[in-house]
């Protein structure tokens, strides 16, 4: 009885876990970037003008989605008219991208890792693990993009961005048995010092945004003045010779009263 009650009681369960083709690491460390670049491009000269954003020269990067909506929303936040077509459109912006990719580095003090080969006699084959004392990795994503826009009927170049550079970072030390001790953009805080925060990110209600959100409606110019009052005409001055209020018009000259 006792053993089945330890039976019944008793139980397992499992956990599956599954990876993406890409690390979330990678991924952030790219669109943080690019994110940034976009962000230090003027776009205000297209303000109020019919655009068309060709994004022929994205096709085939890893985040090309993220990066063709991102360009989108910058050109609409600063006023520009996009348009689907070309034909719409009077001129055409050309994006392209120069790099969009990670680099990483280690360095370490302490016993890097040894495999013993089968030569060394009374020493069986095998693989002594790395034993740091320090050790630290760094892998930074790097986004670097241009924009140019023409006049869809002259082919005149109307517009340059400029080329534009930018990078995010992330950084793990080990101190002995200690760490990963996380470090770098991917893992700044905000003042609460609750949430991670990326470059310029705030939060509202938990949820983060790279920028507050906000309605963006068209300038509504705001109502004319009133036109100014017309100036009131100066009261006349009171007549020294005039009778006071309610007594009958008295003449006076020389002290006598002529009505007498």
């Amino acid at each position: 009885m006792t053993i089945a009650g330890g039976l019944a009681a008793s139980g397992c369960g499992s956990t599956r876990m599954t990876h993406t083709p890409r690390t979330a690491t990678e991924q952030l460390l790219l669109t943080s970037a690019w994110d940034d670049a976009v962000k230090r491009i003027d776009f205000s000269p297209l303000s109020g003008v019919p655009v068309h954003l060709d994004t022929t020269n994205l096709k085939g990067h890893s985040d090309e989605g993220w990066i063709a909506s991102s360009l989108r929303q910058a050109l609409l936040t600063h006023g520009a008219l996009l348009r689907t077509k070309p034909e719409e459109a009077r001129w055409i912006v050309e994006p392209r991208v120069g790099v969009y990719g990670t680099d990483s580095s280690d360095w370490m003090i302490g016993l890097p890792q040894l495999t013993i080969p089968i030569t060394i006699p009374g020493l069986p084959m095998g693989t002594i693990p790395e034993v740091p004392i320090y050790k630290k990795s760094h892998q930074r994503g790097v986004a670097r993009l241009a924009l140019f826009a023409y006049d869809r009927q002259s082919g005149q170049v109307v517009w340059t961005s400029g080329t534009v550079t930018a990078d995010a970072d992330n950084r793990n030390t080990h101190l002995g048995a200690i760490g990963p001790i996380q470090s770098g953009t991917l893992h700044r805080r905000d003042e609460s010092g609750y949430l991670p925060a990326m470059p310029g990110l705030t939060t509202q209600g938990g949820v983060h945004f790279d920028e507050p959100p906000a309605l963006i409606v068209p300038a509504v110019p705001p109502p004319p003045l009133p036109p100014p009052p017309l100036p009131l005409e100066a009261a006349p001055e009171p007549d020294p010779m005039a009778a006071p209020l309610g007594l009958p018009p008295r003449i006076l000259g020389d002290g006598m009263d002529l009505k007498k």
